[in-house]
């Protein structure tokens, strides 16, 4: 009969990873919301819908200018500022956990 044992080891990487999965996984969403909605052409005034485009504004900021939207007829716009700000995001957080695994050492991948 083979055993199955746990080790108990604790790698601090390995939560820190996790932690920085979190933060980026939840950046990507709000960018992803505001990406459909600006697909669907969802009223601005509606204080979801503002709400939704205040906070993921933050995110956008330091790609914005980078790309026109592309207007799709009546409301709809394709956000190529968010789309490409969600691979920044996505790009950035992978980096950021390749350091914490360096600096770290061996640490288990997630």
């Amino acid at each position: 009969m083979t055993e199955i044992t746990s080790t108990g080891y604790y790698y601090r990487g390995s939560f820190v990873a996790r932690i920085i999965n979190g933060v980026v996984g939840i950046i990507e969403v709000f960018l992803f919301v505001r990406l459909v909605l600006e697909l669907f052409g969802a009223n601005s005034s509606s204080q979801f819908v503002a709400w939704i485009y205040s906070v993921s504004g933050a995110f956008i900021g330091p790609f914005a200018g980078a790309f026109s939207g592309i207007s799709l007829g009546g409301n709809s716009v394709l956000d190529i500022v968010a789309i490409f700000a969600m691979i920044g995001y996505a790009i950035i957080g992978w980096l950021v956990i390749e350091l914490v695994a360096f600096m770290f050492g061996t640490m288990k991948r997630i």
